[in-house]
């Protein structure tokens, strides 16, 4: 073999080499994330208040005078708080002494045609009747009224609008008749309840839940 000959069998090889470091240093294309799941605790709270008729600074328990043809104001309203999750929304209003009120109802010749004479300026399309339970032994008789729509949650308070706005004393009624509603304890109590959206295939559900879960 002659020089020439070996130097380029040497050249060929030093070639094969370099050849062969560049592409064992090659990088390929990457990349990496990752989610993290973070969980916190959702909440519903509400509150139920109105106007502060008689002036004593509570606006859960208004007193008032049975005179008749008197309205007084009585608003009862939910505010859904803050955070809160999306929620369906009741309000149950409870008679006392309703047996004296049935006997009100019956005797047409005052105009009472039902408990809600009482009561001024109720609208069923917001506040929708769900059906009412009579209770002979305490003498009363609970009417469920719902929130047309849910309560979406918000980050700040949202307040609903009232149930009604005006507590009515029939002007029909006489001093005897107003005397056996005092006599008998007559009053009206307005309870607001709220439960969860979420999880629930309907609203009877849920409210059904609720009356599982929450006791008196």
């Amino acid at each position: 073999m002659t020089t020439k000959g070996k130097a380029l069998v040497l050249i060929s090889s030093a070639a094969m080499l370099v050849t062969g470091t560049v592409f064992g240093t090659l990088a390929y294309f990457t990349a990496k994330e990752t989610v993290i799941n973070t969980f916190t605790v959702g909440k519903v709270e509400i509150d139920l208040n109105e106007s502060d008729y008689d002036g004593d600074g509570n606006t859960q328990a208004n007193e008032y005078r049975l005179v008749p043809g008197m309205e007084y104001k009585k608003d009862p309203t939910v505010t859904v708080k803050a955070d809160s999750e999306s929620a369906y929304v009741r309000m149950i209003v409870t008679v006392h002494n309703y047996s004296t009120v049935k006997a009100l109802i019956a005797d047409t010749s005052n105009g009472i045609t039902d408990f809600t004479d009482f009561l001024g300026n109720m609208d069923d399309s917001v506040w929708v009747p769900a059906g009412s339970v009579e209770d002979t032994e305490k003498g009363t008789i609970s009417y469920e009224y719902r929130y047309y729509t849910t309560a979406a949650g918000s980050a700040s308070d949202v307040t609903l609008e009232p149930l009604f706005d005006t507590l009515i004393v029939p002007a029909a009624l006489d001093g005897d008749e107003l005397q056996a509603l005092y006599d008998g304890g007559f009053r009206i109590d307005v309870e607001g309840h709220a439960i969860q959206a979420e999880g629930f295939e309907t609203e009877d559900a849920a409210w059904t839940a609720f009356d599982g879960q929450v006791t008196e």
